[in-house]
């Protein structure tokens, strides 16, 4: 429940003051749902309407316009929720790191669903001309840090030499997968075994023998 804050309050909180009265967790969810539901059957970001999310949800637009006030705080938020946070255990080894954050991926363009969200943001034109910078920065760029803070930690301790080609090594099976997905060619099989082969393919010859 939101309470009142000082003005040294994290930025989190400040948000859910400024979203006025106190969440419904239920509600919230299913104001999500319904925005990725409606991206999901092609409507992309400048046809979507608040209306719509709100029929959908079983909601009223004065509630969604409580909690966000507009469809691009909605948007974001909802693609945040969508492919949630990545957690790697600090002393996880770089290529069980990166065959859980990849198969993730894989398994979540698989579906129809995930590849048509992908694409919707792919086509944001000059009607949101900061949706898709800040879905970049709030939502892709998040999981970004967490797999580049992870790679330091693991050259730091020794398991993997520093190298200027690291960085771009790491990115590419994500690259990859990406551009399969929004030409419509996803990776299929079992998530896990394409990422594996994925990771091995690049990390050969940057992994000591």
């Amino acid at each position: 429940m939101a309470t009142a804050t000082p003005a040294t309050a994290n930025p989190a909180t400040a948000t859910n003051m400024r979203r006025g009265r106190p969440r419904s967790a239920a509600s919230e969810r299913a104001i999500l749902m319904a925005a990725l539901d409606l991206l999901a059957e092609g409507q992309g970001p400048a046809a979507l309407s608040i209306a719509a999310i709100a029929r959908r949800a079983g909601a009223g637009k004065d509630t969604i316009y409580r909690r966000w006030p507009n469809k691009e705080d909605l948007l974001v938020d909802a693609l945040a929720a969508q492919i949630g946070e990545l957690e790697i255990p600090a002393q996880m080894p770089l290529r069980e790191a990166l065959v859980m954050a990849l198969s993730g991926l894989i398994a979540r363009l698989q579906n129809e669903r995930g590849r048509t969200i992908l694409r919707s943001m792919q086509g944001v034109g000059d009607d949101f001309p900061k949706l898709r910078e800040r879905y970049y920065e709030q939502v892709i760029r998040r999981r970004h840090e967490a797999i580049e803070q992870h790679v330091r930690a693991v050259v730091a301790r020794g398991e993997i030499p520093e190298s200027p080609a690291l960085r771009h090594a790491v990115e590419m099976p994500f690259h990859h997968t990406l551009m399969r997905a929004l030409e419509d060619d996803p990776i299929m099989g079992d998530p896990v075994r394409a990422a594996t082969e994925l990771v091995d393919i690049v990390l050969r010859g940057l992994l000591p023998a």
